[in-house]
């Protein structure tokens, strides 16, 4: 059928959440484009989790004389993957202008994954026709596909006159299709649309334990023709708000480059979430199905916009953490406190004497016990690592880091949410893992965290150079976790810094004053310890361990990680101002590589395998050091987070060049939307949401209302997506002359706000200043102070601002 041809070619733009396709052949009277999207609407959990992908073709007569233009859509019926005796079962439903195939099976087993399931091919329009079954037929030669009898007689018909014959659905132990062909004609320059959806509902989601966790849309639907009618009814609405997210997003003065990096990385969050039948959320650390859903540490970087996206979503997902957070009564408690050699030690003694321990689970259970209390090295309160495929376990208690990123990701998830019950919920775990590092991980009572080994996969399996014993379960991982960091460590220990102003901060909001300043305490003599430790004039080296003796000299691009969680929760500097410009200069001259990115890790006489091959670490550990390692290796996450924390310090220019390379290095293997890892669509990546709120000079508080923003570049003509709460909308900045003006244009939700901050050109400092704010046009009663150039506007009355209002500040000197 020589009559069958592609177009040209296509040209493909993906701007999250939306694709378009145009369609370019000279020899078609019209111009074709296709804008396809699931919806997406950050605030609108449901709406944003529907198992629908539609279709818009946008049509154009281009020529002198009127056009029939029939668009054909097939799909073959699914059900058959993996169960070859299914019965196909296709059939055609028509109500009003609606045409679909609703296609499902019969006699799947229960344990299969479409059991239960249905798709669902649809589309509008008043000259809709079909083939509600249509039967692959094989070839002769064996294992070949060729178009047979109906398909060529279907094609002919097609062809004829742009409509097909509406044979009727039915049932086929063999594959079948189904077709739909929607018909328009259009005027010279006359433009009209086809819309194509497609919905499925497969209820039989099944996770790693056997057991049937379904999906959230279960809730909500029947099968996907219940979706489809759903969709249909709310067409116009799910488009208008995905494409309000979308412009919102790109609408900005910021290069290009930005805001397309910001969106690619939702994918992500689409991609490889869990979202079960009774609400339970999580995310593949990689894949998806790669590793685990919430790894915490991951999910530590990953999951800013998820809490300013879908807020409640995020706090899901931190809830199941708490609720794993070990305790007497969880199976691997045992195990974890056998990891500490003092526990294990006095165990190994208990049954040389008493053998009937090791064998009868009561006495097990109570001589571990016992020994826990003398020993004082209990494992309760360590936070779980991440969900292996189901949220019924976890997989490990190992990583120290995970105590203090809970807290952070706590305090952060507050901050920006202001839900105070939340918060009291959380408290006792925060607790319990800030205490159990002080009680149990703190072997030179530096009031820092120590990292006991094996402290990485690098030497799991080699105990004759662990330096301090052996533990038969590791205990002293972070996420780093093929990089072992020994003793006390530059990447944990200052996350341990923020995390303990983070615990201050709360125990403040609680009322625990008491506790706030025994915590306030302890922050400054351990910030004293760690610039004894660790820093050696121009950064913080990688870790010392006052036990061996050994010390680890590497930059680690990742170094002040806890600094740059502190400047987000805006809980103020942990480190000396100029420790931490020397050092980020120091990231940027050592472990910036051409062609490469930021590596993880970079020692000043830039000797590395990358470059040299395989050797050992320069720490005296004996530790091998191979090509492509972790700490020789680029991890997107990482970058942007430096990025961010680059741009938070003012090294704007270099923080860009960081994050640009990111994004070029990607593009050019066309792999914009997937950043790799440990496993494809890596979660980490969606740190890059910290260069947008850094750029914005962004910081919320939600329970008391108060907003900055302060862009850091483009000051006199500033416009930039923001989100928060689930709410969303544009910020905006301009100066001219002895003027500048703050908009607030809120596209989505509602936002609280009762001050506002703003920054005001150096030349305002000490300047008579003359304010007007409107909302919507209403004037809003206010107070201002100035201090410096930081201009603190308090409202008379808390404002909420609603979707499609702008606030507007005028500012005169």
């Amino acid at each position: 059928m020589p009559w069958i041809r592609n177009v040209e070619s296509i040209e493909y733009t993906g701007e999250f959440p939306i694709a378009w396709l145009n369609f370019i052949d000279d020899k078609l009277p019209i111009a074709i484009r296709l804008e396809a999207f699931s919806p997406f609407i950050p605030g609108d959990v449901k709406n944003s989790s529907l198992p629908a992908a539609i279709f818009i073709f946008q049509l154009k007569n281009t020529s002198d004389e009127e056009v029939q233009v029939s668009l054909l859509s097939g799909i073959r019926n699914p059900m058959s993957y993996n169960a070859p005796v299914a019965v196909h079962v296709n059939s055609v439903v028509e109500e009003d202008k609606l045409r679909a195939i609703f296609m499902s099976a019969e006699e799947l087993p229960p344990d299969h994954i479409m059991y239960n399931g249905s798709m669902c091919l649809a589309t509008l329009g008043d000259d809709v026709t079909y083939y509600g079954m249509l039967e692959e037929m094989r070839s002769y030669a064996p294992g070949l596909l060729r178009a047979g009898a109906p398909w060529l007689a279907m094609w002919v018909d097609f062809r004829a006159d742009g409509r097909l014959n509406n044979t009727p659905g039915g049932k086929s132990r063999t594959p079948i299709y189904g077709i739909l062909c929607n018909k328009v004609v259009l005027k010279p320059g006359e433009e009209r649309e086809i819309v194509f959806i497609l919905t499925w509902y497969f209820p039989n989601h099944i996770d790693t334990k056997g057991v049937r966790v379904g999906h959230a849309y279960e809730n909500w639907f029947r099968d996907a023709l219940d979706v489809m009618r759903y969709v249909i009814k709310n067409l116009e609405k799910l488009r208008e708000l995905t494409e309000r997210f979308h412009d919102t997003l790109y609408d900005t003065t910021l290069d290009y480059w930005i805001v397309d990096s910001i969106s690619a990385q939702l994918t992500t969050l689409i991609k490889n979430s869990f979202f079960t039948k009774d609400f339970k959320f999580g995310l593949w650390e990689g894949g998806p199905g790669c590793c685990g859903l919430q790894t915490l540490d991951v999910s530590y970087y990953g999951s800013i916009p998820i809490v300013l996206l879908f807020p409640e979503l995020e706090k899901a997902q931190l809830r199941l953490t708490a609720d794993f957070q070990l305790r007497a009564e969880l199976p691997k408690y045992e195990l974890y406190a056998l990891a500490f050699p003092e526990n294990l030690e006095e165990y190994v003694k208990a049954i040389r004497e008493r053998p009937e321990i090791a064998i009868n689970e009561e006495l097990r259970k109570k001589t571990i016990t016992d020994i826990v209390k003398r020993t004082g090295k209990d494992p309760t309160g360590r936070i779980p690592h991440f969900f292996p495929g189901t949220f019924s376990d976890v997989d490990a208690y190992h990583m120290v880091d995970l105590m203090p990123k809970f807290t952070l990701l706590v305090y952060r998830d507050y901050l920006w949410t202001g839900d105070k019950e939340f918060l009291k919920s959380m408290w006792p775990h925060v607790r319990r893992a800030m205490e159990h590092v002080l009680k149990c991980l703190d072997e030179a009572k530096m009031l820092l965290p120590y990292h006991h080994t094996p402290a990485g996969g690098d030497v799991s399996w080699r105990p004759e150079i662990i330096p301090r014993g052996s533990a038969l379960v590791p205990i002293g991982f972070q996420t780093y976790d093929g990089w072992s960091h020994i003793g006390y460590a530059a990447y944990t220990g200052i996350i341990w810094l923020a995390a303990l102003k983070a615990l201050e901060a709360m125990a403040r909001e609680l009322g625990e004053e008491e506790y706030a300043r025994k915590v306030s305490s302890l922050f400054e003599k351990a910030k004293e310890n760690l610039e004894k430790l660790l820093w050696n004039g121009e950064y913080y080296d990688l870790w010392y361990d006052p036990l061996s003796g050994r010390r680890d000299r590497c930059c680690m691009a990742d170094q002040l990680n806890g600094q740059w969680y502190a400047n987000m929760c805006s809980l103020g500097r942990l480190l000396p101002e100029d420790h931490v410009r020397s050092a980020l200069k120091a990231i940027i001259k050592y472990n910036k590589k051409p062609e490469e990115g930021l590596v993880n890790g970079a020692y000043p006489d830039g000797k590395r395998p990358a470059m040299h091959g395989n050797m050992k670490y320069p720490n005296n550990t004996q530790i091998d050091w191979l090509i492509s390692s972790q700490s020789d290796t680029p991890w997107t996450g990482t970058e942007y987070a430096v990025a961010s924390l680059l741009i938070q310090e003012g090294l704007v220019k270099e923080g860009l060049e960081v994050a640009r390379e990111v994004y070029e290095r990607y593009a050019q293997a066309g792999m914009t939307w997937n950043h790799i890892e440990c496993g494809e669509h890596y979660y980490r990546a969606m740190s890059v949401w910290a260069i947008l709120l850094a750029l914005e000079g962004l910081h919320y508080n939600a329970s008391r209302g108060v907003l900055s923003f302060m862009p850091i570049i483009n000051e006199d003509d500033f416009k930039a997506p923001f989100a928060l709460l689930g709410s969303w909308g544009s910020m905006v900045q301009r100066r001219s002359g002895r003027r500048q003006e703050n908009l607030i244009l809120l596209r989505y939700g509602s936002l609280r706000l009762r001050v506002l901050r703003l920054k005001l050109p150096e030349e305002a400092k000490g300047k008579e200043l003359k304010i007007l704010i409107t909302l919507d046009g209403r004037e809003i009663a206010h107070k201002w102070s100035l201090e410096e150039n930081i201009l603190s506007i308090e409202m008379e009355k808390e404002l909420i601002i609603k979707e499609d209002e702008t606030l507007k500040v005028a500012i005169t000197w």
